[in-house]
């Protein structure tokens, strides 16, 4: 059932409401503290996000990609850091509710209810975008397995209950869910990015860590192809939606100040070269957010080329991000460049967008792989 004002479904509607009513006040609060409190778990659990991609008959909310994706973008707008908790938690439990065995799909009402928050740990030192390089190890033992390694750089990871930990076994790469309490398992701050500085990233250490062997996801040289390839698609798609919601948020910013404030008794939004990049700026957000609501569609309607319209709204918006973030700081001058001030904040988070999920040389080698094969198979007839 829709909304009668605009259409958009009635969970959508609720939750853009909350964010308005309650999110926005806390967002300038975590931005400033460099910190997401945990308050915003059972918010985000009762608007229905934290099940949003979990099924209904495992206690979620069933959600379209399209809703989600929104959601997304209007957490994007208001604190990037806050939005990557909705892309690590979507990623794991989307993870969990295809590959899991009964008793990991059986801990999907937790997720889904807030009870426990879920988090993605496959980054490592010397293995970022090239997961090829992973060094942690899985070794299996009697009625388990037995992990060790170091992961880096986790979204969320200090206040998560359990991580997706990707390693190497002898029968190739693995993925297991790890509990937070399980012995051999230590959680810690990571060095304070300057970007996306209050998404409470955390190090993960396995220190012989020994998990159940239902805790095995998937199977053996099936994670990274599989397992960890699709969540990276979902990733690159909910960061493409909060990299949206920044720029569209960087991009009010710049509007609002050119229309209220004057130079040389010249209103700003009358000057040639400012309303040049005003323009580019538009374009760029408006490009962006169609390419992510087309890679959203392309999910929701079991697209073959899902992974080329993730990798174009990925790139574009991470780009519009950027751009958007710098015009606004060129607009504001000096007091775009003030440490700690929003428009500072976005620059930094903007910066950030190009990185996470794949950085925008790797997306770009992607996608140049996807257009070709793309382009291949339309041009001999096949579906476009």
């Amino acid at each position: 059932m829709s909304g009668p004002a605009t259409g958009e479904p009635e969970h959508l509607a609720a939750f853009e409401a909350l964010a308005a009513d309650k999110l926005a006040p806390l967002a300038e609060d975590w931005e400033r503290a460099g910190a997401v409190s945990r308050e915003i778990v059972p918010l985000l659990a009762g608007a229905g996000l934290l099940g949003a991609l979990v099924p209904t008959a495992s206690g979620g909310t069933g959600w379209s990609h399209r809703d989600y994706g929104e959601a997304n973008r209007v957490l994007g707008a208001l604190s990037p850091s806050a939005q990557s908790l909705l892309t690590v938690h979507g990623m794991v439990t989307q993870a969990l509710a295809r590959w899991g065995s009964a008793p990991l799909r059986a801990l999907l009402p937790r997720f889904a209810g807030g009870h426990a928050v879920a988090a993605f740990a496959l980054s490592e030192a010397d293995a970022g975008s090239d997961v090829r390089q992973l060094a942690s190890t899985a070794e299996q033992v009697d009625g388990g397995w037995r992990l060790t390694g170091v992961k880096r750089w986790i979204s969320f990871g200090q206040l998560a209950d359990a991580f997706l930990v990707f390693a190497r076994t002898a029968a190739g790469d693995a993925a297991f869910l790890v509990r937070r309490d399980d012995r051999g398992v230590t959680v810690s701050p990571e060095a304070r990015t300057a970007g996306l500085r209050a998404a409470r990233l955390a190090v993960l250490e396995l220190d012989g860590c020994t998990v159940p062997g239902e805790r095995l996801v998937g199977r053996p040289g099936f994670a990274l192809t599989q397992i960890g390839g699709r969540a990276l698609t979902y990733g690159r798609l909910w960061v493409a939606f909060g990299a949206v919601g920044l720029a569209e948020s960087c991009h009010r910013a710049t509007l609002e100040r050119i229309t209220t404030q004057s130079r040389f008794g010249q209103p700003l939004k009358d000057f040639q070269l400012v309303r040049g990049l005003v323009s580019d700026t538009e374009l760029a957000v408006r490009s962006a957010r169609l390419l992510a609501r087309q890679a959203a569609t392309a999910s929701d309607t079991a697209s073959q080329w899902l992974m080329d319209e993730v990798l174009a709204a990925k790139l574009a918006a991470s780009r519009a991000a950027t751009l958007a973030a710098g015009v606004c700081a060129q607009i504001h001058g000096a007091q775009g460049l003030v440490e700690d001030s929003p428009v500072q904040r976005r620059l930094a988070d903007a910066r950030v967008m190009e990185i996470i999920e794949g950085n925008t040389q790797l997306v770009q080698d992607l996608l140049a792989d996807q257009t070709i094969a793309r382009w291949r198979a339309t041009s001999r007839g096949g579906v476009q």
